[in-house]
Protein backbone atom coordinates (compact mmCIF):
# COMPACT_ATOMS: atom_id res chain seq x y z
CA UNK A 1 0.00 0.00 0.00
CA UNK A 2 1.16 3.54 -0.57
CA UNK A 3 2.00 5.93 1.64
CA UNK A 4 -0.64 8.01 0.71
CA UNK A 5 -3.05 5.15 0.56
CA UNK A 6 -2.11 4.39 4.29
CA UNK A 7 -2.99 7.93 5.14
CA UNK A 8 -6.50 7.96 3.38
CA UNK A 9 -7.00 4.48 5.52
CA UNK A 10 -6.03 5.97 8.77
CA UNK A 11 -8.40 9.04 7.99
CA UNK A 12 -11.59 6.78 7.42
CA UNK A 13 -11.16 4.71 10.25
CA UNK A 14 -10.86 7.60 12.16
CA UNK A 15 -13.84 9.45 10.66
CA UNK A 16 -16.00 5.57 11.76
CA UNK A 17 -14.38 5.80 15.27
CA UNK A 18 -15.50 9.11 15.67
CA UNK A 19 -19.17 8.76 14.18
CA UNK A 20 -19.35 5.52 16.37
CA UNK A 21 -18.40 7.81 19.54
CA UNK A 22 -20.69 10.62 18.96
CA UNK A 23 -23.61 8.70 18.15
CA UNK A 24 -22.72 6.98 21.78
CA UNK A 25 -22.80 10.39 23.19
CA UNK A 26 -25.59 11.86 21.95
CA UNK A 27 -28.07 8.64 22.63
CA UNK A 28 -26.90 8.81 26.71
CA UNK A 29 -29.96 9.56 28.28
CA UNK A 30 -30.16 12.44 30.83
CA UNK A 31 -30.39 11.68 33.96
CA UNK A 32 -33.96 12.20 35.33
CA UNK A 33 -36.40 10.71 38.14
CA UNK A 34 -38.49 7.24 37.95
CA UNK A 35 -41.06 7.73 40.77
CA UNK A 36 -43.07 3.97 41.83
CA UNK A 37 -45.48 3.22 44.25
CA UNK A 38 -44.36 0.48 46.71
CA UNK A 39 -46.60 -0.34 49.13
CA UNK A 40 -50.30 1.24 49.67
CA UNK A 41 -52.33 1.41 53.05
CA UNK A 42 -55.52 -0.46 53.45
CA UNK A 43 -56.92 -0.23 57.04
CA UNK A 44 -57.99 -3.79 58.56
CA UNK A 45 -61.38 -4.83 58.82
CA UNK A 46 -63.06 -2.68 56.54
CA UNK A 47 -66.93 -2.43 56.92
CA UNK A 48 -69.54 -1.13 54.60
CA UNK A 49 -70.18 2.65 55.47
CA UNK A 50 -66.64 3.32 56.51
CA UNK A 51 -65.10 6.77 55.57
CA UNK A 52 -61.86 5.01 54.00
CA UNK A 53 -58.17 7.14 54.08
CA UNK A 54 -56.20 5.54 51.42
CA UNK A 55 -51.92 6.04 52.04
CA UNK A 56 -49.50 4.79 49.80
CA UNK A 57 -45.84 4.60 49.56
CA UNK A 58 -43.78 6.06 46.92
CA UNK A 59 -40.00 5.47 46.10
CA UNK A 60 -37.98 7.42 43.23
CA UNK A 61 -35.72 4.94 41.72
CA UNK A 62 -34.23 7.26 38.84
CA UNK A 63 -31.07 8.47 38.67
CA UNK A 64 -32.01 12.27 39.52
CA UNK A 65 -34.08 14.29 42.54
CA UNK A 66 -37.79 14.95 41.96
CA UNK A 67 -37.84 18.97 41.20
CA UNK A 68 -38.59 20.91 44.36
CA UNK A 69 -41.79 22.52 44.64
CA UNK A 70 -43.36 20.76 41.90
CA UNK A 71 -45.99 18.26 43.54
CA UNK A 72 -45.73 14.40 43.64
CA UNK A 73 -48.99 13.63 43.26
CA UNK A 74 -51.03 10.23 43.59
CA UNK A 75 -54.16 9.15 42.42
CA UNK A 76 -56.41 6.71 44.53
CA UNK A 77 -59.01 4.74 41.97
CA UNK A 78 -61.43 1.91 43.51
CA UNK A 79 -62.94 0.24 40.57
CA UNK A 80 -61.87 2.25 37.80
CA UNK A 81 -63.58 5.29 39.36
CA UNK A 82 -61.00 8.33 40.65
CA UNK A 83 -61.79 8.50 44.55
CA UNK A 84 -59.50 10.68 46.12
CA UNK A 85 -56.10 11.94 45.39
CA UNK A 86 -52.62 13.57 47.38
CA UNK A 87 -51.35 16.28 46.17
CA UNK A 88 -49.31 18.00 49.27
CA UNK A 89 -45.90 16.90 48.90
CA UNK A 90 -43.34 18.98 47.23
CA UNK A 91 -40.17 18.68 48.57
CA UNK A 92 -37.52 17.14 46.30
CA UNK A 93 -37.73 13.32 46.44
CA UNK A 94 -33.74 12.53 46.31
CA UNK A 95 -32.98 8.47 43.85
CA UNK A 96 -33.33 5.42 46.36
CA UNK A 97 -35.58 7.90 48.92
CA UNK A 98 -38.85 7.02 49.76
CA UNK A 99 -41.91 8.70 50.92
CA UNK A 100 -45.02 7.60 53.03
CA UNK A 101 -48.52 10.13 52.20
CA UNK A 102 -52.26 9.96 52.70
CA UNK A 103 -55.14 11.29 50.70
CA UNK A 104 -56.43 15.02 51.09
CA UNK A 105 -59.15 15.67 49.18
CA UNK A 106 -61.25 13.95 46.32
CA UNK A 107 -63.46 14.68 43.20
CA UNK A 108 -66.54 15.21 46.27
CA UNK A 109 -64.52 17.77 48.29
CA UNK A 110 -63.64 15.11 50.94
CA UNK A 111 -60.46 12.94 51.59
CA UNK A 112 -62.37 9.92 52.34
CA UNK A 113 -63.84 7.08 50.48
CA UNK A 114 -67.22 5.41 51.63
CA UNK A 115 -66.78 1.74 51.59
CA UNK A 116 -69.22 -0.48 49.88
CA UNK A 117 -69.26 -4.41 50.52
CA UNK A 118 -67.69 -6.46 48.30
CA UNK A 119 -64.78 -7.11 46.97
CA UNK A 120 -62.82 -4.02 45.07
CA UNK A 121 -59.71 -3.39 42.81
CA UNK A 122 -57.46 -0.52 44.57
CA UNK A 123 -55.40 1.51 41.96
CA UNK A 124 -52.73 4.15 43.33
CA UNK A 125 -51.25 6.42 40.82
CA UNK A 126 -47.81 8.39 41.22
CA UNK A 127 -47.20 11.39 39.26
CA UNK A 128 -51.08 11.06 37.81
CA UNK A 129 -51.23 14.26 36.62
CA UNK A 130 -47.46 13.90 34.22
CA UNK A 131 -46.22 17.09 36.42
CA UNK A 132 -43.02 15.25 36.40
CA UNK A 133 -40.47 14.01 33.42
CA UNK A 134 -39.42 10.41 34.24
CA UNK A 135 -36.86 8.46 32.60
CA UNK A 136 -39.92 5.26 32.67
CA UNK A 137 -42.90 6.66 32.79
CA UNK A 138 -44.96 2.90 32.24
CA UNK A 139 -44.21 2.13 36.03
CA UNK A 140 -46.10 4.58 38.03
CA UNK A 141 -49.17 2.50 38.96
CA UNK A 142 -49.82 -0.50 41.61
CA UNK A 143 -53.30 -2.22 41.85
CA UNK A 144 -54.71 -3.86 44.62
CA UNK A 145 -57.51 -5.65 46.01
CA UNK A 146 -59.46 -5.93 48.78
CA UNK A 147 -62.91 -6.85 50.49
CA UNK A 148 -65.30 -4.94 52.59
CA UNK A 149 -67.94 -6.99 54.83
CA UNK A 150 -71.19 -5.89 54.96
CA UNK A 151 -71.56 -2.57 57.07
CA UNK A 152 -74.96 -1.92 59.21
CA UNK A 153 -78.49 -3.31 58.75
CA UNK A 154 -81.43 -2.07 61.10
CA UNK A 155 -84.24 -3.56 61.98
CA UNK A 156 -87.38 -2.94 64.79
CA UNK A 157 -88.21 -5.95 66.71
CA UNK A 158 -91.15 -4.70 69.32
CA UNK A 159 -89.35 -1.58 71.23
CA UNK A 160 -85.83 -2.14 70.34
CA UNK A 161 -84.00 -1.73 67.12
CA UNK A 162 -81.66 -4.17 66.28
CA UNK A 163 -78.68 -3.71 64.18
CA UNK A 164 -77.00 -6.82 62.21
CA UNK A 165 -72.80 -5.55 62.14
CA UNK A 166 -70.18 -7.00 60.85
CA UNK A 167 -67.96 -8.84 63.05
CA UNK A 168 -64.91 -6.91 64.20
CA UNK A 169 -61.91 -8.67 65.87
CA UNK A 170 -61.99 -6.42 68.93
CA UNK A 171 -64.99 -4.64 71.05
CA UNK A 172 -66.83 -1.83 69.82
CA UNK A 173 -69.58 0.75 70.50
CA UNK A 174 -72.76 1.96 68.63
CA UNK A 175 -75.00 4.88 69.15
CA UNK A 176 -78.44 4.50 67.72
CA UNK A 177 -81.36 7.10 67.49
CA UNK A 178 -84.65 7.13 66.06
CA UNK A 179 -86.42 10.05 64.17
CA UNK A 180 -89.96 11.21 64.04
CA UNK A 181 -93.18 12.90 64.63
CA UNK A 182 -94.46 13.24 68.38
CA UNK A 183 -97.97 13.17 68.64
CA UNK A 184 -100.38 13.52 71.44
CA UNK A 185 -104.57 14.05 72.23
CA UNK A 186 -106.91 13.84 74.47
CA UNK A 187 -108.54 10.39 76.03
CA UNK A 188 -111.46 9.54 77.98
CA UNK A 189 -112.20 8.19 81.38
CA UNK A 190 -111.54 5.16 80.17
CA UNK A 191 -108.48 5.97 78.47
CA UNK A 192 -109.46 5.81 74.53
CA UNK A 193 -108.51 9.12 72.02
CA UNK A 194 -111.07 11.07 71.61
CA UNK A 195 -111.54 11.91 67.90
CA UNK A 196 -109.66 14.72 66.66
CA UNK A 197 -108.36 15.82 69.54
CA UNK A 198 -104.60 14.34 68.20
CA UNK A 199 -101.86 16.84 67.19
CA UNK A 200 -98.60 17.07 66.09
CA UNK A 201 -96.28 17.96 68.48
CA UNK A 202 -93.30 18.44 66.65
CA UNK A 203 -90.47 16.31 65.16
CA UNK A 204 -88.23 14.58 67.55
CA UNK A 205 -84.88 12.34 67.61
CA UNK A 206 -83.86 10.45 70.73
CA UNK A 207 -81.49 7.98 71.71
CA UNK A 208 -77.54 9.54 70.11
CA UNK A 209 -76.25 9.76 67.03
CA UNK A 210 -73.08 9.88 68.77
CA UNK A 211 -71.76 7.77 71.79
CA UNK A 212 -69.96 10.41 73.76
CA UNK A 213 -70.54 11.09 77.66
CA UNK A 214 -74.50 12.03 78.09
CA UNK A 215 -77.02 12.10 80.81
CA UNK A 216 -78.75 10.38 78.32
CA UNK A 217 -78.08 7.09 77.83
CA UNK A 218 -80.57 5.71 75.86
CA UNK A 219 -79.27 4.38 72.35
CA UNK A 220 -75.64 3.28 73.30
CA UNK A 221 -74.68 0.06 73.45
CA UNK A 222 -71.09 -2.45 73.70
CA UNK A 223 -70.68 -4.60 70.73
CA UNK A 224 -68.19 -7.77 72.24
CA UNK A 225 -65.66 -9.12 69.44
CA UNK A 226 -67.07 -11.02 67.04
CA UNK A 227 -70.76 -9.96 67.56
CA UNK A 228 -73.04 -9.76 64.65
CA UNK A 229 -76.24 -8.49 66.16
CA UNK A 230 -76.70 -5.38 69.08
CA UNK A 231 -80.39 -4.74 70.50
CA UNK A 232 -81.13 -1.40 71.86
CA UNK A 233 -84.25 -0.12 73.57
CA UNK A 234 -85.74 2.47 72.23
CA UNK A 235 -86.13 5.20 74.89
CA UNK A 236 -88.39 8.22 75.69
CA UNK A 237 -87.03 9.11 78.33
CA UNK A 238 -85.57 13.42 76.61
CA UNK A 239 -89.04 13.42 75.40
CA UNK A 240 -90.42 12.68 79.17
CA UNK A 241 -88.22 14.92 80.48
CA UNK A 242 -89.40 17.86 78.43
CA UNK A 243 -92.93 17.72 78.64
CA UNK A 244 -92.71 16.97 82.71
CA UNK A 245 -94.63 20.58 82.70
CA UNK A 246 -97.16 19.30 80.95
CA UNK A 247 -98.51 18.62 77.32
CA UNK A 248 -99.56 21.71 75.54
CA UNK A 249 -102.80 20.59 74.63
CA UNK A 250 -106.44 22.10 76.29
CA UNK A 251 -108.73 18.82 76.91
CA UNK A 252 -112.86 18.93 77.65
CA UNK A 253 -113.58 18.59 81.28
CA UNK A 254 -113.01 14.61 82.16
CA UNK A 255 -110.29 14.51 79.38
CA UNK A 256 -106.86 13.62 79.92
CA UNK A 257 -104.19 15.02 78.15
CA UNK A 258 -101.66 12.04 76.75
CA UNK A 259 -98.89 11.15 74.62
CA UNK A 260 -100.29 9.05 71.86
CA UNK A 261 -97.82 7.36 69.47
CA UNK A 262 -94.27 8.24 68.28
CA UNK A 263 -94.58 8.05 64.38
CA UNK A 264 -90.45 6.88 63.82
CA UNK A 265 -89.19 7.19 60.34
CA UNK A 266 -86.35 6.47 60.31
CA UNK A 267 -83.52 4.60 62.22
CA UNK A 268 -79.40 5.54 62.62
CA UNK A 269 -76.86 3.11 63.82
CA UNK A 270 -73.47 4.47 63.99
CA UNK A 271 -70.52 2.36 64.89
CA UNK A 272 -67.36 2.99 66.61
CA UNK A 273 -63.84 1.80 66.94
CA UNK A 274 -62.59 2.66 70.72
CA UNK A 275 -59.22 3.92 71.88
CA UNK A 276 -57.70 4.02 75.19
CA UNK A 277 -58.38 7.86 75.04
CA UNK A 278 -62.29 7.28 74.27
CA UNK A 279 -64.57 5.87 71.25
CA UNK A 280 -62.18 6.44 68.95
CA UNK A 281 -62.86 6.67 65.04
CA UNK A 282 -66.43 6.20 62.95
CA UNK A 283 -66.23 2.47 61.83
CA UNK A 284 -69.67 2.86 59.79
CA UNK A 285 -73.23 5.18 59.67
CA UNK A 286 -76.16 3.66 58.50
CA UNK A 287 -79.26 5.33 58.39
CA UNK A 288 -82.91 3.04 57.77
CA UNK A 289 -86.20 4.45 56.32
CA UNK A 290 -88.83 3.25 58.85
CA UNK A 291 -92.30 3.40 59.22
CA UNK A 292 -93.35 2.24 62.81
CA UNK A 293 -94.96 3.95 65.72
CA UNK A 294 -94.01 3.39 69.32
CA UNK A 295 -95.92 4.39 72.46
CA UNK A 296 -94.22 6.99 74.37
CA UNK A 297 -92.86 5.24 77.40
CA UNK A 298 -89.69 5.38 79.65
Amino acid sequence: MSWSKAVRALAAGAVVVGSVAGAGAVSAAPPAPDLVVTAVALPPGTVGGQQVRFGVTIQNRGSAPTPAGTISGIGFQVDGRLVTWSDQFTDSLAPGSSVTLAAVGGPSGSATWTATAGTHRLRAFVDDAARIRESNEGNNTLDTTFSVAAGIANRVQGRDVVASVAPLPVPSLSATSVTGDLFAGCTDTDGVLVDGTERLLGAWTVGNDTFASTKWTGGLASVPAGATRVRTGVSFSQVLYAYQGGLPITCAAGQTAQFTRFAASSVRTTRYAPTSTGPGTEVASVSTPVDVDFDVQP
